[in-house]
């Protein structure tokens, strides 16, 4: 039995249910476990040992998804478990404790298999409507959640530029000049920042068997504009097939519902620069330089395109 089962199937003692299977469904910088128990299906989601959010992400997730489920969109719930908590902190070893947190299962299929222009236009939808519940919602304080004013909003060292990462002069120029562009959005912002689920990719989004697009994963909840929201969906859109046809549709679908942010392109060009940044400092600090060559040469090759037309004719 590995380790990170060992953790779930630990995790899982803390809650009211008696788990029939636990099977692996989904890695990526958490780990997704399927549980089926007497009482029902659900997620296990365990979390890494690197925390990069802030300490009431997990609180203000569980807010949000109670909030969206009371105003009738369909969102897996977070349980609690026999303590009352919506994290269940569990270590092997002297290793760093991992937050596990339960949620309901939603049935469908990942909108990554999925993908067309009107799923596209669809995720617009979506995104307009999770947009407009946030910019409705009364916070009397900002919640305990990272604040998108920074490219590496996550808590995380800079590794991107570090003395033994290839491409690091490219990296650090990109960075500077993504920074100054998120400067100027918060000195005039475009509206009052408010919460964004913070990584609405086709990978976060489930396609329920009645069609209903599903929001999932709120870990990376922000404060922050719209259009870092939307950035965040386009880089994604972008790499799938067809990645130009799928933006156009999502936008529209967008405007269907909510007025597409106006703002110069060049300032949402850098939008799409910082998610890039952001990510790639992550997998730098999560695995390394050595084994990631390729991944950081594509990156500084498309940093690099985004980049030449702001620098000045030798």
């Amino acid at each position: 039995m590995d380790e990170l089962r060992g953790i779930a199937l630990e995790a899982l003692r803390q809650y009211d249910l008696a788990p029939r299977r636990v099977s692996r469904a989904a890695e990526s910088f958490n780990s997704v476990f399927r549980v089926t128990a007497t009482s029902g299906t659900y997620a296990l989601r365990v979390g890494a040992q690197l925390r990069i959010h802030a300490d009431g992400t997990l609180e203000t997730e569980g807010a949000w998804l109670r909030r969206l489920a009371d105003h009738d969109m369909t969102v897996p719930a977070l349980r609690a478990n026999r303590a009352g908590e919506l994290g269940t902190d569990v270590s092997v070893g002297d290793a760093a404790p991992r937050t596990c947190a339960l949620f309901d299962w939603v049935a469908g299929r990942s909108l990554r298999a999925r993908l067309t222009a009107p799923t596209a236009a669809a995720l617009g939808r979506l995104a307009a409507r999770l947009h407009a519940d946030a910019e409705a919602w009364p916070l009397a304080d900002r919640p305990d959640v990272l604040v998108a004013d920074q490219v590496l909003h996550w808590r995380l060292p800079v590794r991107l530029t570090a003395p033994d990462v290839p491409f690091r002069g490219v990296f650090a120029d990109a960075l500077d000049q993504a920074q100054a562009s998120l400067d100027e959005l918060w000195r005039t912002p475009p509206h009052r920042p408010h919460l964004l689920h913070g990584d609405l990719t086709p990978a976060n989004v489930i396609v329920a068997h009645d069609g209903t697009l599903v929001p999932i994963d709120f870990q990376d909840v922000m404060w922050g504009f719209d259009v870092q929201d939307l950035a965040i969906s386009v880089v994604a859109l972008r790499r799938a097939p067809g990645g130009t046809r799928l933006v156009d549709a999502f936008r529209d679908g967008y405007a269907s519902r909510r007025p597409w942010p106006t703002i110069p392109p060049e300032l949402f060009d850098a939008l799409v620069a910082a998610r890039a940044l952001n990510q790639i400092n992550l997998v730098v600090a999560v695995h390394g330089p050595a084994s990631r060559g390729e991944y950081l040469a594509a990156h500084a090759q498309r940093l690099r395109e985004w980049l030449s037309p702001r620098r000045p004719a030798a």
